[in-house]
Order: C-alpha cells, then structure tokens, then sequence
C-alpha cells in the first residue's frame, strides 16, 4: 500500500452505517485509500520519483519535474 512522502498520508477508517427505516440495522468498518500519485519531483536538483497525495500536489508543496 502507497504512503504519502511528503505528508504521511495512507489509509483511514470509517463507519459503514445501514439503517433500515428509523433503526439502526449494521455497522461496518470500512476503509478509505487516500488519492496518491507516482510522479517526478525535483529534490535537490536531482528528478527522483516519489508517492505524493493529490492534497500535496495541489498546494505547490511539490516542484514536479
């Protein structure tokens, strides 16, 4: 499973809920991936390749190659 580089991002859990008109019926333990990317950044100069969220991506955190 990709983690996010730059800020730690990975995986979170959440709570399924079914309720079948006003009762509550099941509760499920999802879990929900964060959007990462494989792209080119420039670190140090030098072009490497790195798992980056699109968070990240979107506030300039990141100079792409």
């Amino acid at each position: 499973m990709a983690k996010c580089e730059i800020c730690g991002k990975d995986q979170m859990r959440a709570s399924n809920l079914s309720y079948r008109s006003s009762q509550l019926t099941r509760r499920t333990l999802t879990h929900k991936k964060a959007n990462i990317q494989k792209v080119t950044v420039l670190e140090n100069g030098n072009p490497k390749k790195k798992y980056v969220c699109t968070k990240c991506l979107k506030s300039k955190d990141v100079v792409r190659a």
